[in-house]
């Protein structure tokens, strides 16, 4: 490997490994267990519902193949690419799981686990974006 190309440092593959296994999970259960989903979050079921749940498990499986790829990837184009994506995917998603809690469309229980989940690793990727980059020494 050149100087010019970083490695990933591990807690990010680690990350990287766990946001992926928990997105391509809860992506192929909202495309392929609908029903079983909507009961989980104590929703109500319709056809519309259920188009746009298999919608977005698509994008949301889509992100998670992001991130397994990812893990093998150089570390700028992770730095400026992914996490960038990955951040804005899950600060968005926690102001979501944030108004479904107060509206009370999930059940409780399931409302906060999602919102901790989703507000914790908006955090861990703020870190990544946030975090100084070290150039190694020339």
């Amino acid at each position: 490997m050149s100087d010019r190309l970083q490695a990933l440092p591990l807690a990010l593959k680690v990350t990287l490994a766990v946001t992926a296994t928990v997105l391509i999970g809860l992506g192929s259960g909202l495309i392929f267990a609908t029903h079983r989903m909507a009961n989980l979050y104590g929703t109500a079921e319709s056809t519309a519902g259920n188009n746009a749940a298999r919608t977005a498990g698509a994008a949301i499986f889509a992100l998670g193949i992001l991130a397994w790829l990812a893990k093998k990837c150089e570390a700028s184009m992770v730095r400026n690419v992914v996490i960038p994506v990955i951040f804005a995917w899950f600060l968005l998603k926690s102001v979501v799981a944030y108004l479904a809690f107060v509206g009370g469309v999930f059940k409780a229980p399931v409302a906060l686990t999602v919102l901790s989940f989703d507000v914790t690793l908006t955090a861990i990727y703020a870190y990544f974006l946030l975090a100084k980059q070290v150039e190694p020494p020339q």
